[in-house]
């Protein structure tokens, strides 16, 4: 993938030169250093003009004559004039390494992935953006701010604010030039664009289009198969499970009604035994009250009290015949009870059975919509596949790639659309000298990229001998869950490892 610094390789030796000056000399400290001189300059000068008012011949103070910031970018290209495009490309390379604070070892995508990280803080650009569309961004709203810009000597006034804010408004405007150069050198977007896609994933010709659309708008109509043979399991489910509770519950009121038919024969069989005692107490009432009355000495509350309890026995006996007659009643319509009973969990079995029978369906209809969907995306899955490995030998043939089965699900399951966004974030990690540098890390392992207008990631892996492996797209939420699986898949080998070692 063309980044700043592989694109500054095609460029005039009069334009690296030019770059090299620019950098070494607009700084902060060399504006204002330069400024301060003019400053002086204009003191000297009121100095010397009172001077020869007041009659002196000579001037009181030298001179200063400080050079313009553009003065001094001349004096560097003539100082480096001779030097060999070798020589010019290295000092550029430094000059980038060190205001950019990096190591010098650091690798072309992570100065150029660095450099236009800067320049778009400098623009304010906080879209969530690859490296590469990223400087699109920075060179199209550079371009907008073009007209404002009266060159070097402006920027004095930002290195004032920059020493009193510590910003970085000047390395922001040396960053945003040298990106501007770079994009006049190639001539168009750093990002992929179609064109850079093969005729299978764009549809360029009528006959690819309809095929791409087709296979889309089967894969969605079996999707949506899927989807409503679902719903319809979960509803069979719903009334299957609805049924045998049904069922269940008329089970539940048959053995009740046994068990209150048992207690009843029960109660019938102590009948006899609970009213002769209630009869016994009645009788003891009674004979106490004849003993009250005919003893003079007892008082009428005592009386009273007999004639209470005596009427109180009377109602228990009269409850008690009325709870056997209740019960022999109950006794009598047992068996139609129970025949209305065994009608129910009848309807009730036949009621599951039948809701059994729907959901058996219902499954059936729901693993053949399933088949069909997963056929589907077999076949879309093989086409996918065989038509990136023929783009892969054909553009990438050196390269050293592994796709995982999760990104090709993924890539079959989604819209034309959103594919394409996928394999642009593709091909910029395909088009990368170094890929690990290219994504933002994940994990010690996984790296992601921005995949641009779907606020999806691509995750990839790319180790040191340049072997790259894509493992899925996912949203920004996912990527904590991802990071916990590398670290748990971490820990077991690790766990695994120690265990191999005390065995040993």
């Amino acid at each position: 993938m063309a980044n700043v610094l592989s694109v500054l390789k095609e460029a005039m030796d009069d334009d690296i030169r030019n770059q090299v000056a620019i950098f070494e000399v607009v700084t902060v400290k060399n504006i204002m250093e330069t400024e301060g001189l003019k400053v002086a300059e204009k003191a000297a000068g009121m100095v010397n003009s009172v001077g020869r008012l007041l009659g002196a011949k000579n001037r009181l103070v030298k001179d200063l004559r400080p050079r313009s910031i553009d003065e001094q970018i001349d004096d560097k290209i003539e100082e480096c004039a001779h030097d060999s495009r070798g020589m010019l490309d290295a000092e550029l390379r430094g000059l980038l390494v060190e205001r950019l604070e990096l190591e010098d070892e650091a690798s072309d995508e992570r100065i150029a992935k660095e450099l236009v990280k800067r320049a778009a803080e400098y623009m304010e650009i906080d879209e969530v953006l690859t490296s590469a569309e990223m400087t699109d961004a920075v060179l199209q709203q550079y371009k907008n701010q073009q007209e404002k810009k009266t060159g070097w000597p402006a920027l004095a006034m930002l290195g004032v604010w920059q020493q009193m804010t510590g910003t970085s408004k000047v390395d922001g405007e040396v960053y945003c030039q040298l990106i501007s150069m770079a994009g006049s050198v190639y001539g168009r977007n750093f990002a992929p664009e179609d064109d850079d896609l093969p005729d299978w994933i764009m549809g360029r010709e009528a006959d690819t289009r309809q095929e791409i659309e087709e296979s889309d708008a089967s894969y969605l109509a079996r999707e949506e198969e899927l989807k409503e043979a679902r719903f319809a399991r979960e509803v069979a489910e719903r009334n299957l499970r609805e049924a045998r509770r049904s069922e269940e519950a008329a089970r539940a009121e048959l053995e009740m009604h046994r068990k209150h038919i048992e207690e009843i024969q029960v109660w019938l069989d102590n009948y006899d035994n609970m009213r002769v005692s209630q009869e016994i107490e009645l009788g003891v009432l009674q004979g106490q009250l004849v003993s009250a009355a005919s003893d003079a000495k007892r008082s009428a509350r005592t009386i009273n009290k007999l004639k209470r309890a005596i009427v109180q026995q009377r109602k228990k006996l009269a409850s008690l015949h009325a709870e056997r007659e209740s019960n022999l009643a109950t006794l009598g319509n047992a068996p139609q009870r129970e025949m209305e009973l065994r009608k129910l969990i009848e309807q009730a079995e036949a009621e599951s059975a039948s809701a059994l029978e729907a959901c058996h369906e219902a499954e059936d209809e729901y693993e053949f919509a399933r088949a069909a969907r997963d056929e589907e995306r077999r076949r879309r899955i093989e086409n996918i596949s065989r038509s990136m490995e023929e783009w892969f030998e054909q553009e990438y043939g050196g390269k050293a790639y592994e796709l995982y089965e999760v990104i090709l699900n993924q890539l079959a399951m989604t819209n034309n659309e959103h594919r394409i966004g996928v394999f642009k974030a593709i091909k910029q990690v395909l088009d990368a000298d170094t890929p690990k540098d290219l994504g933002n890390k994940v994990s010690d392992e996984s790296l992601r990229l921005p995949i641009k207008g779907t606020g999806m990631f691509l995750v990839y892996e790319a180790d040191e001998v340049g072997k790259i492996k894509f493992v899925r797209f996912t949203d920004g939420d996912s990527l904590s869950e991802l990071q916990r699986e590398k670290e748990e898949k971490q820990r077991l080998e690790h766990d695994e490892g120690q265990m191999i070692e005390e065995m040993a």
